[in-house]
């Protein structure tokens, strides 16, 4: 490797950790909201409403998730993403493109993301969360953290 593709490299995760800052930062006191508990078919409505809520902007994840696959609810992995589809309280798509490790008969959620409202394909909401890199993420989660319980 040459040193200019070696500059370009760290420039882009430069600008990538800035962006990621701006969509955070809503102001000088800006507190990470963070997510916690376990995804089931009663509370699903709660964690979409969530992740919808954060469109645009930065959220935190402490979630586990079962495998399932049901009319209301379905977690299952998609090549090297996790697809988490609902029904209420309307039809969407939560898709994660990192973030998550295989936990027991589930998943474990953990990281912090770029909510990005990827717009509706056949009637169904779609939203695309990006995990930020490790330093961004521990940075992040090392200042004002609201911990809100999923329930």
């Amino acid at each position: 490797m040459d040193g200019s593709t070696g500059r370009r490299g760290a420039l882009g995760l430069g600008g990538l950790l800035l962006a990621a800052k701006a969509a955070w930062a809503q102001g000088p006191a800006a507190v990470l909201e963070e997510l916690q508990g376990a995804l089931a078919p009663g509370n699903a409505g709660d964690f979409a409403r969530f992740v919808s809520q954060h469109a645009g902007r930065v959220l935190s994840m402490r979630v586990t998730a079962a495998r399932a696959e049901g009319p209301d609810l379905s977690v299952k992995p998609d090549r090297d993403m996790l697809m988490v589809q609902l029904a209420r309280p309307e039809a969407m798509e939560i898709v994660l493109h990192g973030g998550f490790v295989p936990e027991g008969a589930g998943f474990a959620l953990d990281g912090v993301f770029n909510v990005k409202a990827e717009g509706m394909q056949q009637g169904i909401l779609v939203y695309g969360l990006q995990p930020l890199a490790e330093a961004a993420a521990r940075e992040m989660r090392a200042g004002p953290v609201k911990r809100i319980a999923l329930s």
